[in-house]
Formats: structure tokens, C-alpha cells, sequence
């Protein structure tokens, strides 16, 4: 015992780094929304790169401890309160038995993150403790619940240094890699997708991310199903993106212009409606650059 669920809020569940090795059976990805987020709390707290957290979407959370424990806190600030004073997130606080932690509205982002020194021991499905709601893989924070974890203290304080906190109220540029069928796109129909500032439509959830703009007029010719990635960016038949997220089915029949960079896929986590987002092409080179420094230095291992 560890943590009773006092108000569930809109949408929370356990997730870790994600279910990676079952999407030959049809299973999604999962995991949570935000690595950059959930690699530093874990990070902070010493903790291995896959253990459990809380994934809050929205606020509207209470929970009470039933044991001493260290936590950190990373990503949206969510006017998070420790005993309804403001308590300071990106680093680890000791927190004593019968207190109280709430989240409530978002002020900057929309999804943060609990993690506990050791991780949620939550059951493992399936390779993961990540929830899905769409697969029926676990179920969301009900009132009441109990989040188990063992009881914890430290130390020494860690903690986010100012200058790398990320700001969620940025407009975005999500970096893409063309895929094998960006050539079937016509010049015209590249510039207009590079060119523009789309918005976050309201169909935005842990599945996929319509974009809002000027469509791309595409023929509408059926195409056969196919294998899809996290980050892949469907042109619809009504000639708008859509990109597929960490709970998106693992085939599809859209043409697909290109997958955006994962660790970019972060920064869409945080945005609300209509935030402005715009796409510009990167090398793979880079892209694998960049990919390797962040796993070094967060020790993630993702086929451990």
C-alpha cells in the first residue's frame, strides 16, 4: 500500500516505457505520452528507465499516501499541491504518510507525471505495466483504488537545473523523416505540408493527433493495410495529417508522407487544441544522433 486514489481525475493511468515487443500480435506500442518528462523523473530519482509512473492527463487527481515515500513530479504543471500548498516539480520530495498530493487545471501543458523512488508496482500485462484503454489492457484511476509502491526516503536533492526546463507554451516543430512513400507525393503537395502552420484539431487523444489546416489533394485511391510506426504522419482522404501515437493501431491504409522524430513526439504530448504546429524535414543521421546521446545519458535500454 501506498497511494489511495481520493479523485481519480479525467484521465490518469500507470505507464512505463512501453510494450515493444508484441506488435507482430496487433498490440500497440503503449506507453507514456511524454518520454523527456518521464525519463527525468525516473532519472531524479535514481530509478531504473522503465519503472511505472502515473501518467495525469488534465489534473483534477488527489491522492493520499499511506506510506512515507520519495517522489518527483515532471512535465505539465498542473498546479500540483502537496497538504494544498504549491510544491515544486522537475525535482525529488520526501513526503511523510497521510499527506496529501493534488493536481488541478493545467497552467502550462496537459500531461505530468508522478514517479516513486522503485516504480509503481502495478501488474505487469503483457511485457508492460502501461495501460491501454483502447486494447482493453488494464483500466484508468478509479476513486478509491490503491497504487502500490514500497515505502522510500532520501537524501540528497536532485533536481532539474533551471535553463533545460522545457517551456510547453512554444509553438512546435516536429523534425520529420521522409518515409518510403514521401516521393509519391508531388513537389506542390510538399511545400504546402512544409509550408503551413496546422493546429491540434480537438481528435487528439493517446491514439493519434489530427492537424487542422489547408488539405493536400490527394487521390483517393484505396490502398491495401500496411505495418505503422509511433510518429507516422497519415495524409487522410480529406488530405489533413494525422499522426499516430503511442496507443494508435499497428496498420493503417493512408499514404504516409513521413514519421516524426520520437523524442519531438514529447513536445506534441503537451499541447492542447488548437496549438500550432509546423513540420520540417531532418536527416537520419541527426535524427540517430540525437536518439543515442538521449538513451546514453538516460541509460534506456529499450529492448532489456
Amino acid at each position: 500500500m501506498s497511494f489511495k486514489v481520493i479523485k481519480p481525475g479525467f484521465l490518469s493511468t500507470i505507464q512505463d516505457y512501453g510494450r515493444l515487443c508484441h506488435g507482430a500480435y496487433g498490440m500497440s506500442q503503449s506507453g507514456v505520452m511524454d518520454e523527456h518528462a518521464f525519463s527525468w523523473a525516473n532519472y531524479l530519482l535514481e530509478n531504473n528507465f522503465n519503472n511505472a509512473v502515473l501518467e495525469i492527463t488534465f489534473g483534477g487527481v488527489e491522492l493520499k499516501a499511506l506510506d512515507d515515500m520519495l517522489i518527483c513530479v515532471c512535465g505539465a504543471d498542473l498546479g500540483f499541491k502537496i497538504n494544498g500548498q504549491l510544491a515544486p516539480i522537475w525535482r525529488n520530495i520526501q513526503i511523510k504518510k497521510s499527506d496529501v498530493l493534488s493536481w488541478n487545471l493545467p497552467i502550462h501543458g496537459i500531461r505530468t507525471y508522478l514517479a516513486v523512488k522503485g516504480g509503481f508496482e502495478t501488474p505487469v500485462l503483457y511485457g508492460s505495466r502501461s495501460i491501454n484503454l483502447r486494447e482493453n489492457i488494464g483500466t484508468k484511476l478509479a476513486k478509491n483504488d490503491v497504487l502500490s509502491c514500497q515505502p522510500s526516503s532520501g537524501q540528497l536533492a536532485r533536481f532539474m537545473v533551471p535553463q533545460y526546463l522545457p517551456n510547453y507554451d512554444h509553438d512546435i516543430a516536429l523534425r520529420l523523416l521522409p518515409s518510403y512513400q514521401y516521393d509519391i507525393f508531388s513537389d506542390s503537395q510538399k511545400t504546402l505540408f512544409f509550408s503551413q502552420s496546422y493546429r491540434v484539431s480537438q481528435a487528439n487523444d493517446r491514439t493519434g493527433c489530427r492537424l487542422d489546416g489547408a488539405p493536400i489533394a490527394i487521390k483517393k485511391d484505396k490502398m491495401i493495410s500496411e505495418g505503422m510506426s509511433y510518429g507516422s504522419v497519415e495524409i487522410a482522404t480529406n488530405g489533413l495529417p494525422i499522426i499516430l501515437l503511442k496507443d494508435a493501431p499497428t496498420i493503417g491504409g493512408y499514404l504516409k508522407i513521413g514519421t516524426v522524430f520520437s523524442l519531438d513526439l514529447a513536445k506534441l504530448a503537451q499541447k492542447q487544441p488548437n496549438a500550432k504546429v509546423k513540420f520540417e524535414l531532418m536527416d537520419i543521421h541527426q535524427a540517430q544522433k540525437e536518439r543515442l546521446k538521449f538513451n546514453q545519458f538516460f541509460e534506456i535500454e529499450p529492448n532489456s
